[in-house]
């Protein structure tokens, strides 16, 4: 039987390091004691987290390793779930994921803890879907496909694919996603434009041009969703959003659902103001809106954009680098917010 080496700092693990390479599970046990508890739903996982403080801690790091697609989902991320970890001295919280919305980093940051994200293995996944998604879009190959699969040949009634080779992206977001995705479509010829709250300084635009949000919905034949959910952003996509852009435009969502009040879009939609939507997140997500299933001019995907065969590898490498440097240097190489 194996015992702690109480010379170590301590961290909770939520489910163990699978799929990680031998040789970094040997780093990682040099490193730290790590004690496992598995994910559940909210509440069950706050009792395991508040047993596991009272008889194995204190612990100096929270380290999640969520199973995004077999066990219950843990969020959100808050008081209740971690103030047995930060009154007893956790000082940092990391997790899975680009983006963070389930994650009370206020909370957090006032407790003077810090949270880290994962902005790297799923931005490559994530923007090599997008284009996929973008050039689906401009075919319209949902609803060609469709069409094969029930029996019937090219239908020339139907709207023509557009021409990326004439067509302009508008990315709202260039940020580490964005900016793969502006690559990709230039690379088919796409005009690039972008909006962020601020403008990027030229070195780091590639080829994109900043412009205004009206701009934005004004100029682009094409628009990609790369910004975070947060107050701001919650139904930024409404009805009125939809009738400021081109007429027969298509949207593509990556980022989160609730970017898009899904009402307005199914509206949009039916009327043809949009033209197509291909989209990997939902508001309600597992469920999907049922105007967005029913209609014919939807690609839709089960918020997998970033699944592939070596990712899950990638991103819990990248958890335990936020952990490594934490121990390090006190601080985690992907840390979200600033403490005072």
């Amino acid at each position: 039987m194996a015992f702690p080496d109480f010379a170590k700092p301590k961290a909770l693990f939520v489910n163990a390091p699978h799929r990680v390479p031998d040789e970094d599970l040997i780093k990682l046990n040099e490193l730290v004691d790590a004690y496992v508890i598995q994910q559940d739903r909210h509440d069950v996982l706050a009792e395991r987290i508040r047993r596991a403080v009272a008889e194995n801690g204190p612990f100096i790091a929270y380290v999640q390793f969520t199973d995004w697609w077999n066990l219950p989902e843990p969020w959100p991320l808050d008081e209740k779930l971690l103030s047995p970890l930060v009154d007893t001295g956790c000082k940092m919280f990391t997790c899975p994921g680009a983006g963070y919305d389930w994650a009370d980093v206020e909370y957090l940051t006032s407790k003077g803890c810090y949270f880290a994200n994962t902005p790297k293995s799923p931005a490559l996944r994530t923007a090599d879907s997008t284009a996929m998604m973008i050039l689906q879009a401009l075919r319209g190959s949902s609803e060609r496909e469709a069409d094969a699969r029930a029996g019937r040949w090219y239908d020339s009634t139907k709207p023509l694919a557009k021409d990326a080779r004439s067509s302009v992206l508008g990315i709202l977001g260039l940020g580490t996603i964005g900016k793969l995705v502006s690559e990709h479509m230039q690379h088919f010829g796409m005009k690039v434009i972008y909006h962020n709250r601020t403008r990027l300084p030229p070195e780091e635009e590639n080829g994109a041009e900043y412009v205004s949000f009206d701009q934005l919905l004004a100029l682009s034949d094409v628009i990609s969703l790369h910004c975070p959910l947060n107050e701001s952003t919650r139904h930024l996509f409404n009805e009125q959003v939809f009738e400021n852009m081109k007429d027969g435009m298509i949207i593509v969502n990556t980022a989160r659902g609730a970017v898009i009040d899904e009402d307005a879009l199914v509206k949009a939609l039916d009327s043809g103001k949009v033209l197509r939507a291909a989209l990997d997140v939902f508001e309600f997500e597992p469920r999907i809106h049922s105007g967005l299933v029913s209609s014919p001019h939807t690609t839709l995907y089960p918020h997998c954009a970033v699944a592939n065969e070596t990712f899950l590898r990638d991103q819990r490498l990248e958890v335990l680098l936020n952990l490594k440097t934490f121990i390090e240097t006190g601080k985690p190489v992907n840390a979200v917010n600033v403490l005072i």
